[in-house]
């Protein structure tokens, strides 16, 4: 097998990513290619795929990835369940799950991917082994070598964000299998965040929808989407909206334009703290930014980032609203029930 390190942290990040791989695979013999990064993480990966050559199978593992005890040992004891390979991860230092894997849905009339048990705690996860799923974090990707004989480089239309899932849909067309292993792994989320090139690098809702409609439309296959859902919002968080007049929405992505549709007749603000979203237009509001928007006083706060609105909270907002009028905040959580999803409200007050 060879490992290649993607190295866009820089050298010390690589070096704690190689240290925990040395720690973690004491009687293993492997081939070790460290690569820097090019201009995105498509470039990065063709670049080093004409390195390495693909006579054997290949891991790809992004600087940022922290291994742990027994990875090597089950995904050994995986290895004839699929054609690529994924681990299950935390975020760093927690116990808090960051995906185990990814799936493909239809809610509403949109194509989404979400990330499997984000947000819970790796005690709640019953054992399951391994399991077929649509995507994997691309920063721990084990690529037998068969597979690179029908897809032999990864796509640019990636544009550093989804190069590693536009391979995946297309080996899966050629007959290739997915599955993400249950062994964790620790993810800091930043190797590909790090491109000084905001187009590449932004987090922004905004600037990445418009280029996953155009992988859906070129590369979904849809029968690979196995489950739909409707989006609804519960009883409570209706009723907290109903009864507010001046609402600020923190955020603006794909719960915030849920949002939108229950809330009518209602003074709204958008507010964002990504400085390339500030005077965007989203769905006819203009974003604010953050800290002008929470100098002014309303009757709700929502806030909207699912797993981490309470932690946004405490962090940035409730220190700057101490002097305002603010009857009631919430951060918006979520909910699945059968066929439903459901946006819920938890009170922040």
């Amino acid at each position: 097998m060879k490992i290649v390190i993607l190295s866009a942290l820089g050298n010390a990040v690589a070096q704690q990513c190689i240290a925990s791989l040395f720690k973690t695979t004491t009687s293993v013999d492997f081939d070790l290619f460290l690569v820097r990064e090019r201009g995105f993480r498509e470039q990065t990966l063709n670049f080093a795929l004409s390195l390495v050559r693909t006579d054997e199978d290949v891991l790809f593992v992004g600087d940022d990835i922290e291994f742990t005890h027994g990875w090597y040992e089950v995904l050994m004891d995986n290895y004839d369940r699929a054609d690529i390979l994924g681990m299950s991860m935390l975020y760093p230092d927690t116990t808090k799950v960051q995906d185990r894997g990814y799936d493909l849905m239809q809610i509403d009339d949109r194509i989404t991917i979400e990330a499997k048990d984000r947000g819970l705690s790796k005690d709640e996860i019953t054992a399951f082994g391994s399991r077929r799923c649509d995507a994997l974090c691309g920063c721990f990707m084990l690529v037998k070598k068969k597979v690179f004989n029908f897809v032999r480089e990864f796509s640019e239309e990636g544009q550093n964000r989804w190069g590693e899932f536009i391979f995946i849909c297309q080996a899966r067309k050629q007959g290739a299998t997915v599955i993400v292993i249950d062994h964790f792994l620790y993810h800091g989320g930043k190797s590909t965040k790090s491109n000084p090139d905001k187009a590449l690098s932004s987090i922004s809702y905004q600037a990445e929808r418009s280029i996953w409609e155009s992988i859906v439309n070129k590369y979904v296959d849809k029968s690979f989407i196995a489950r739909s859902y409707s989006c609804e919002v519960s009883e409570l968080l209706a009723n907290v909206i109903f009864e507010a007049e001046d609402i600020l929405l923190y955020g603006a992505g794909t719960v915030t334009e849920h949002l939108l549709k229950y809330i009518k007749n209602k003074k709204v603000t958008i507010c964002s703290s990504l400085p390339e979203e500030r005077g965007m237009l989203f769905n006819e509001h203009k974003i604010e930014d953050y800290k002008k928007a929470l100098a002014k006083s309303y009757d709700l706060i929502i806030m909207t980032p699912l797993y981490i609105g309470q932690h946004l909270y405490d962090r940035y907002v409730l220190s700057m609203i101490k002097n305002r009028h603010v009857s009631s905040s919430v951060a918006v959580t979520l909910r699945i029930e059968r066929d439903k999803y459901i946006y819920d409200a938890k009170l922040l007050d």
